[in-house]
């Protein structure tokens, strides 16, 4: 009983300590010159997927990207993706949340991805893709 109270502190303090981990692959560009430079966060997932084209253009004062994403491995992949973007100075442009979206990239298939900055003040961005388990989840009252 004396070792109980310890050790329900001790996870306690262990869960609040623990954050949450986009576990996937991205792409940044550096201003004015777009550099593929790969974020892993995911060894296996990396192994999977490669990043081999990055397009962008203006249009409307606006900046337009498309990623080309390519799939090295020879099952179906259950993805989401998300761009985020950046002012001049490196900043995140605010009202900036856009959802993670659905993808499945079957096997040894490539996909672009199309990006669309929400403002004229967007000049840098940033693409991540994570895995979606395809495990059924269960939800117990």
């Amino acid at each position: 009983m004396k070792y109980i109270l310890p050790v329900i502190a001790l996870i306690m303090l262990s869960a609040c300590s623990s954050r949450p981990v986009t576990s996937g692959i991205g792409v940044e560009q550096a201003a004015n010159a777009y550099k593929e430079q790969l974020n892993v966060n995911n060894p296996q997932l990396a192994k999977k997927l490669l990043i081999s084209d990055v397009k962008t253009r203006q249009t409307n004062n606006l900046t337009d990207v498309v990623v080309t994403l390519a799939s090295t491995y020879k099952k179906s992949q259950y993805l989401q993706y998300q761009f985020n973007w950046f002012d001049k100075d490196g900043f995140v442009i605010k009202g900036n949340h856009s959802p993670w979206q659905a993808l499945t990239l079957f096997g040894f298939a490539k996909t672009q991805l199309a990006g669309l900055a929400p403002s004229s003040d967007a000049v840098t961005f940033s693409l991540a893709v994570r895995e979606v388990s395809t495990d059924a989840q269960e939800f117990k009252d």
